[in-house]
């Protein structure tokens, strides 16, 4: 069972060492503390965008030929270049190496910041010297090493967009402007482990029988990774007098969720046309539009707001949907929503059994089949703003109500807790930190850090039955692990354990490190992937301590607790 362990857990790092090594013994008389390095049986495959070549001569899309490619040798911290040739020019002889760890770097040219039609490919692959034995490099697959990019519009929404329109897409600071029928492929750099990719499209946009009139349109498509691939796709989910709701999707990997806004400067006074067959959500005795506000005089010494915010929806036929999209600058809020059965994202007329307890029981709001059917519903929010109190920041819910002919109207809430934010928060979104879950299929694990003053120091402690301190040394990764500076990352059971390695297996194992998360006032990150390999371990429970510290040295402790099965 413990070998069955240990190579368990070797999966967990198997994407670090995609390339095959062995060692064998040499009739070569080297000198102490020498080994040889063999790349005579190197064979490389290509993964190319949506295809894959093999073979000594692979070309991608005809152009590309990898004995071009460049190959580098550098010492196991990567800032001496030992040796480098293209690959076509590679030695037929071993290469002679002082022993220890060194990384191998396979690379088809320079990643511009910013370029179309400019993929580059390539692998890193950590290998070791031993004395007097040779290390054999067999097997390499290249992959896509920035972050490919296209977009693209749905019929309607082109025919309604000026042919001089225009999509800025940007990637940190470098960016690249996509004319509105632009097919090539866009590609960036990965300034960090995790990115945003910041869309902004600028035209003229016509309603039919309308002039044209300026349209912009922006959103973030956030946590790209280098090697992905987001077709990104604009399309109208509805469009009415005044306003219009665009959905973006992203090819084969994300979907976001819609995005609206006003576009009253299309529609003048005089023709205007008669709304009152839509539904109407309103606020009674104020203006929806506006912001609500709740200062800590609002509330009693007991907690309980002292105003009235009540929301009314009326229909002229049955409502059909009552879709509520919730958005928020404070993620501990967002991660609350688990703590009611909620998500980000609901129906208000098709509510599973246990939201459905907590909304009629707890916050005494109507769902189901109180709301579907009905042509006026009343929600008295006063009691759930004790609740949201909690929160500082700003909250929006966005309400799309449907009727049964097909009447749409669409109303964001916008509510602001005063405050501000003392100390790093750690949320585990979707799930209450605090408690422990057992690791089930479709399960995910996406960290957010928040922290007003900027991060300071991030430690990361791993405390389990199966991944020991020993067994993770056996993979080159310690039991308590620094973000901000890898290199003070350590072992509680091994003083001299080496630590010289951890950003680059940290960065391998998707983690953000060092100026992705120092200082910065949000960090997030996803272990998802590695839950299913984690499995593979056997059963037992994992606990992976959080220690943040702000630059004012508020300290917070989350620890994320998961078992497994």
């Amino acid at each position: 069972m413990k070998i069955f362990k240990i190579t368990a857990l070797s999966a967990l790092v198997a994407m670090m060492t995609i390339g095959c090594q062995g060692t064998s013994q040499v009739e070569l008389d080297p000198i102490d503390n020498q080994g040889f390095l063999k790349l005579s049986s190197l064979s490389v495959e290509v993964i190319t965008d949506h295809k894959k070549a093999e073979g000594e001569f692979t070309r991608a899309d005809g152009q590309m030929d990898i004995n071009t490619f460049d190959c580098l040798i550098y010492n196991e911290s990567g800032e001496e270049l030992i040796t480098s040739f293209k690959y076509g020019e590679r030695p037929a002889e071993a290469i002679t190496l002082d022993v220890g760890k060194y990384i191998f770097k396979m690379i088809s040219g320079e990643i511009a910041d910013a370029a179309f039609e400019s993929p580059v490919y390539g692998v890193t692959e950590i290998f070791t010297i031993v004395r007097k034995q040779t290390t054999e490099l067999k097997n390499l697959v290249c992959t896509l090493q920035n972050i490919q990019t296209t977009i693209g519009y749905s019929a309607d929404l082109r025919a309604a967009l000026s042919d001089d329109t225009v999509a800025t897409l940007s990637v940190g600071e470098a960016s690249l402007d996509f004319a509105i029928d632009e097919t090539r492929s866009g590609y960036f750099k990965a300034v960090n482990a995790l990115n945003n990719i910041d869309i902004m499209v600028k035209g003229m946009y016509t309603q039919e029988g309308k002039e044209p009139a300026p349209f912009e349109f922006t959103t973030t498509i956030k946590d790209v990774k280098a090697g992905q691939y987001s077709d990104i796709q604009l399309y109208i989910e509805y469009s009415g007098e005044g306003s219009i709701a665009l959905s973006v999707t992203i090819d084969g990997w994300v979907v976001d969720e819609s995005l609206v806004f006003d576009l009253a400067q299309l529609i003048t006074e005089d023709t205007m046309v008669d709304d009152t067959d839509k539904p109407t959500i309103t606020i009674v005795d104020g203006d929806i539009n506006n912001p609500v506000v709740l200062a800590a005089t609002d509330f009693d010494e007991n907690g309980n707001y002292t105003k009235s915010l009540v929301v009314e929806i009326a229909t002229k036929s049955a409502i059909s949907s009552v879709l509520v999209d919730i958005a928020s600058t404070n993620a501990e809020m967002l991660a609350s929503l688990a703590t009611y059965h909620l998500t980000e994202s609901f129906d208000l007329c098709n509510m599973n059994s246990n939201a459905t307890t907590i909304l009629r029981n707890l916050m005494k709001l109507p769902c189901n089949d109180q709301v579907a059917g009905q042509q006026s519903v009343s929600y008295n929010l006063t009691g759930v703003m004790s609740l949201l109190s909690n929160y500082v920041g700003e909250h929006t819910f966005t309400a799309t109500v449907t009727d049964e002919k097909g009447g749409k109207s669409v109303q964001p809430l916008t509510i602001v807790v005063e405050g501000e934010q003392t100390g790093p928060a750690i949320v585990w979104k979707g799930y209450n930190i605090d408690q422990r879950y057992d690791v089930v299929e479709g399960m995910t694990v996406d960290i957010v850090v928040t922290a007003p003053a900027g991060v300071k120091d991030f430690a990361v402690k791993i405390i389990s039955n199966v991944l020991t301190p020993d067994q993770l040394g056996g993979v080159g990764l310690c039991d308590v692990l620094n973000l901000v500076d890898p290199a003070a990352s350590y072992s509680t059971v091994d003083p001299s354990f080496d630590t010289s390695n951890i950003a680059t297996q940290l960065t391998n194992l998707g983690l953000p490190t060092g100026e992705a998360v120092a200082n910065q006032t949000k960090v997030e990150f996803s272990i998802t992937q590695f839950l299913s390999l984690l499995s593979f371990t056997g059963a037992g429970e994992h606990s992976f301590e959080m220690t943040v510290t702000d630059n004012e040295d508020n300290v917070t402790v989350k620890t994320l607790m998961i078992t497994t099965l």
